[in-house]
């Protein structure tokens, strides 16, 4: 793709995915966006950089398969850059293009007829990294211990894509209730208990483990 086209002619580079959490561009943001919706494309071109991994992670985790998750990272880039005019440049981005990704994603999927697991390899994403605190049952004071952490992550896999999605909100992207509760078209007095259930049945799946 060339400079000008809205996803930005960008590669993935899901070989680095396996980080910390992830923490959103902030400051730059809005000039950002308000010089892509001025026609800037450039401007543009940097915020499909700054954003692509974090949408590729939303859209692996609806789809679970890397090849429809490229697909609707690529249309939630183009579908975003229509809807610029929509979005206020001073809101965050990462709970607007979230949404979008989860929204692409789902289309995608049946799109494909394919079924909602792949059996692709799961450590092209990265998990979210739970304080042991968060899971009923495990409190150890000094985090979670590597057995600890590999059994969530086997755990968050066998989770239903709801539940993935306002776990990987809150800890893989850090979003607050507000902005989570954003990305999620849901009520911001509804994250807490919808996360409270999602992190009930991860402890559930890691007993049955």
């Amino acid at each position: 793709m060339g400079r000008s086209h809205p996803t930005g002619g960008y590669r993935y580079h899901r070989e680095d995915m396996t980080g910390t959490t992830y923490a959103p561009a902030g400051p730059a943001d809005a000039a950002l966006v308000e010089a892509a919706r001025r026609g800037d494309l450039h401007a543009w071109e940097r915020v499909v950089r700054l954003y692509q991994e974090p949408v590729y992670r939303v859209s692996w985790l609806v789809v679970r398969d890397s090849a429809l998750a490229e697909m609707a990272t690529l249309s939630t880039f183009v579908r975003a850059f229509r809807a610029l005019p929509l979005h206020e440049p001073e809101a965050n981005l990462l709970p607007w293009l979230f949404r979008i990704a989860a929204a692409e994603a789902r289309q995608q999927r049946r799109d494909a007829g394919r079924p909602k697991r792949s059996s692709r390899p799961v450590e092209k994403v990265q998990w979210p990294h739970i304080p042991a605190t968060a899971v009923p049952g495990l409190t150890e004071a000094g985090g979670l211990a590597p057995a600890e952490r590999a059994a969530i992550a086997e755990a968050f896999d066998r989770l239903g894509e709801e539940d993935r999605l306002v776990i990987a909100a809150r800890y893989l992207f850090g979003l607050s209730r507000d902005d989570a509760a954003s990305a999620l078209s849901m009520a911001a007095g509804l994250i807490d208990e919808h996360l409270g259930t999602a992190l009930r049945q991860l402890r559930a799946r890691m007993a049955v483990a």
